[in-house]
C-alpha cells in the first residue's frame, strides 16, 4: 500500500473527533440511508463543536442533508423511536445522539395481517386521525438522564404541578379602635393617638401583647400616685419608644422642684414677750 492512497486529513480545514464505538455503532445500526444521513448530520453539529446537545430545526437539517422537510422530519421521528436520538423540551428542543446501549439497532417488524385479515381489510375505516408531527415527536422525548419508559397512551400521565402553599393569614390589625376597646386606665384619645403616631416613626409594631404590657406598667404608675395621662405624657415627652413605669417614676421625681428647707430660728413673731414681767406707769415693763 503506497501513501497515494492512504487520505491525508486537512487540519487547517478543521475535523470531526468520533469516538470509535459510536463509528462502530453508526456502521452495524440498522438504518435507511436518509435517517443515517440525519444521524451525521446531527452528529456533525453536536459532537463537531463538543456539544451534547444543539437546538437543530428539521429545515435546518434538510439543507445539511439536502432533503425535503417533510422527509427530515419523518427520519427524525423514526430515529427519536428507534432511540438513536433524543430531543429536550417539546417538537423544538434541542437533539443529541443518544448513548449507544439505549439505541434499538434493529427495527421490529409490524405483525403481517392473515389472509382472512385482508380479505376484511377494505371493510375496515381507521377512526383514528393520523398523528401529526409534532404530536409524534413529542411523545417520544426522553433525556440521557431518565431512564426511557415505554408506556401505552393510556399510562402516560402529565406531571402534575404541586399545589402551591397556602399564604399565611395576615395578622388583624391593631389601631385606634383596639385601643379605645381595651383601656382600663382611661387613657385620652388624643395621647393614644400621639403614641401610635411615635411607635409609628419608630418603625415599633402595635399588637395586643405590646399594649398590654402597657396597661401592667400603667398600673404600677397608678401604685405610685401617677396617673395614667401624666405617665404617658411623661413617655411621649421623652420619646421613649418602650414603656416602663419605673422610667415614669424616675424621671418625675427628678422633675419635682426641691422642698425650701426650713430655718431652726421661727416662731418669734408667735412669742409673748412679756410674759412674767411687771408693766410700768410709763407702760415699760420690768423684771
Amino acid at each position: 500500500m503506497t501513501s497515494e492512497n492512504i487520505v491525508q486529513l486537512n487540519s487547517s480545514r478543521g475535523f470531526t473527533r468520533m469516538d470509535n464505538s459510536l463509528m462502530e455503532a453508526l456502521a452495524t445500526v440498522d438504518l435507511p440511508a436518509r435517517e443515517l444521513r440525519v444521524v451525521m448530520a446531527i452528529a456533525r453539529q453536536t459532537i463537531g463543536y463538543q456539544l451534547e446537545t444543539k437546538r437543530l430545526t428539521a429545515d435546518e437539517i434538510g439543507k445539511f442533508t439536502n432533503m425535503r422537510r417533510d422527509v427530515t422530519s419523518k427520519a427524525i421521528s423514526h430515529l427519536l423511536e428507534r432511540r438513536i436520538i433524543y430531543r429536550i423540551g417539546g417538537s423544538r428542543g434541542d437533539i443529541g445522539i443518544s448513548p449507544i446501549r439505549e439505541w434499538s439497532f434493529y427495527e421490529e417488524k409490524e405483525q403481517r395481517l392473515t389472509e382472512t385479515k385482508t380479505s376484511h381489510s377494505d371493510n375496515i375505516v381507521s377512526l383514528r386521525p393520523d398523528a401529526s408531527e409534532t404530536k409524534t415527536a413529542t411523545c417520544l422525548l426522553y433525556t440521557k438522564k431518565e431512564p426511557l419508559l415505554t408506556l401505552s397512551s393510556k399510562e402516560i400521565n402529565p406531571p402534575q404541578a404541586k399545589p402551591a402553599p397556602a399564604s399565611p393569614d395576615r395578622k388583624t390589625p391593631f389601631g385606634m379602635t383596639q385601643l379605645l376597646a381595651d383601656n382600663p386606665h382611661d387613657v385620652p384619645e388624643q395621647l393614644l393617638a400621639d403614641w401610635l403616631t411615635q411607635r409609628k416613626a419608630k418603625r415599633a409594631a402595635v399588637t395586643a401583647t405590646v399594649w398590654s404590657t402597657v396597661n401592667t406598667e400603667l398600673a404600677k404608675c397608678a401604685e405610685a400616685g401617677i396617673t395614667a395621662a401624666d405617665a404617658i405624657t411623661e413617655a411621649l415627652n421623652s420619646g421613649w419608644q418602650g414603656f416602663k413605669a419605673s422610667w415614669v417614676i424616675k424621671r418625675l421625681a427628678e422633675s419635682a422642684p426641691a422642698p425650701v428647707a426650713q430655718s431652726r430660728h421661727t416662731g418669734f413673731d408667735e412669742r409673748d414677750y412679756t410674759a412674767g414681767l411687771i408693766q410700768r406707769e410709763d407702760g415699760s415693763y420690768a423684771i
